[in-house]
């Protein structure tokens, strides 16, 4: 007996020293050592409430948000009138849209504590799911009496404004409320959640700056602050955010494809391909060859495949495959027919269904007047890949060519069903149905999508250029008035 109550001490004593190891660890930030530090110390003693709420903090730190549940949840069977296990289930619950599951936390909670400004907080947000904006009106009021300080309070009532029809006024109380708190994060997120509801492109560029300051980190800040600048007039502050980008961010294939693209967007088309060529030379191969693709689509080939010649001579591997790839749409582009072919060939060698293989045949194909045989490599690839957009296109396309009407309908179709935001099968679509003097549907056609996407200029371009090309001279004029309305 003696023996079991002294190793029994001895666990304890063990789990607390543990426990002053994470005590010390997050006071500098070390949250992996603190999460490891933690877990040892309730692995020793598990009855401990203490211990899981630490546990489930740090969880929650590392965004490990369902393991942060279970430990708050287990707090909480240990001490079922634990306040702050029962006000972070609760917000965990609102969190992950799980608004019954919150109920279940927030009325004992505020049994306990009736002004518990998370547990009204969470309420506020379940009221406003279940659509009971005076409920969520009263609580508003209580948070930013109780807690006049505080962004929630401000927040949730800008909502409940923004949903009773009256968006202006909702910004009008979130801009108020940044001038008063100008250190706050979460009323520049939501004013810009509301700007873009909007579409109020003046404040979606401001607040895409004022983001960018907070979170100098945050690459989907840093790229909207560009696009602000750019869009301000302010090319030197959008020039040298766009190279701090290509410095820090030089690895990631999604931060360098995007700065492409405002490379594209800011400078000439010369001194766009220059500073895409400069950017390419100083990435790893993947980005390279991403970067590539996007020159060819530019109509520069010659210099992708300059940037890509270095994998010419190698045999097509795992390692690379995606670069040979994007070197044969390069080759292709240039007409540089026997060297195409022998990559094709080694593309298919090495993978029968690689996609960018099976598609250049398919194109190489089709203008050879070969129908059968590009449909049935562009088919290949729509039946494997249902998101690559470039074979549904190409599919529609073949078919539109042989002239089977039936097959191209259903083609375009499909194609438009399954990337219905996607302005260039819009575009092929309609001028496909222009050239069958099917002009009513292609009018149709175009004016659902730019009606359905009201912000998006190529949209109403291509609205604008089918009615022109139909003589219908209204809606040509409300296309050129919403074009007006965009620039």
């Amino acid at each position: 007996m003696l023996l079991a109550l002294a190793a029994c001490h001895s666990k304890i004593e063990k789990s607390d020293g543990y426990e002053a190891l994470y005590d010390r660890e997050m006071s500098v930030k070390a949250y992996p050592a603190a999460l490891e530090s933690i877990s040892r110390a309730v692995k020793l003693d598990d009855n401990e409430p203490r211990r899981w709420l630490k546990l489930a903090k740090v969880q929650d730190m590392v965004n490990n948000s369902s393991a942060a549940a279970i430990s708050y949840q287990r707090a909480l069977d240990l001490e079922p009138t634990n306040i702050e296990a029962l006000e972070n289930l609760a917000v965990l619950s609102v969190r992950a849209g799980q608004f019954d599951l919150a109920k279940q936390y927030i009325d004992p909670l505020l049994l306990l504590q009736p002004n518990d400004l998370a547990g009204l907080i969470t309420s506020g947000a379940v009221a406003m799911n279940d659509k009971r904006f005076a409920d969520a009106e009263k609580i508003a009021s209580s948070i930013i009496a109780q807690a006049p300080g505080l962004a929630e309070g401000y927040i949730l009532r800008a909502r409940i404004t923004e949903l009773s029809g009256r968006p202006r006024d909702a910004i009008a109380l979130l801009e108020e409320r940044q001038k008063a708190d100008p250190a706050n994060n979460d009323v520049p997120r939501e004013l810009m959640n509301m700007y873009r509801r909007r579409g109020d492109l003046a404040g979606i560029r401001r607040m895409a700056i004022t983001l960018h300051a907070k979170f100098p980190d945050d690459t989907k800040y840093a790229l909207e602050a560009v696009r602000a600048y750019h869009a301000m007039g302010r090319d030197d502050e959008a020039r040298a955010l766009i190279l701090e980008l290509s410095q820090r961010q030089s690895g990631s294939l999604s931060v360098m494809t995007a700065v492409a693209g405002l490379w594209r967007d800011i400078e000439t088309r010369p001194a766009a391909i220059d500073r895409i060529v400069a950017l390419a030379t100083k990435t790893p191969p993947h980005v390279r060859a991403a970067l590539a693709d996007i020159l060819t689509s530019m109509g520069e080939p010659a210099r992708a495949a300059t940037l890509l010649a270095f994998i010419a001579p190698q045999p097509v591997s795992v390692g690379n495959v995606d670069i040979q790839a994007s070197y044969a749409r390069a080759l292709y582009a240039l007409n540089r027919t026997s060297e195409l072919q022998s990559k094709i060939d080694a593309l298919l060698a090495f993978d029968s269904v690689n996609p960018v293989g099976l598609l250049l045949r398919a194109r190489i194909a089709l203008e050879r007047g070969d129908f059968m045989k590009a449909a049935t490599d562009a088919g290949v690839v729509v039946s494997d890949d249902s998101s690559n957009e470039e074979a549904a296109l190409l599919l529609a396309t073949i078919y539109a060519k042989q002239g089977n009407d039936v097959l191209a309908a259903k083609a375009f179709g499909e194609a438009r069903g399954s990337f219905p935001n996607s302005t260039g099968l819009l575009d092929a679509q309609t001028k496909w149905l222009l050239s069958r003097k099917r002009i009513k549907e292609a009018t149709d056609t175009a004016a659902a999508f730019a009606h359905t996407h009201s912000r998006q200029f190529d949209g109403w371009r291509i609205y604008r250029d089918v009615c022109t090309t139909a003589g219908n001279a209204d809606c040509a004029a409300e296309a050129r008035q919403a074009i007006a309305g965009l620039s």
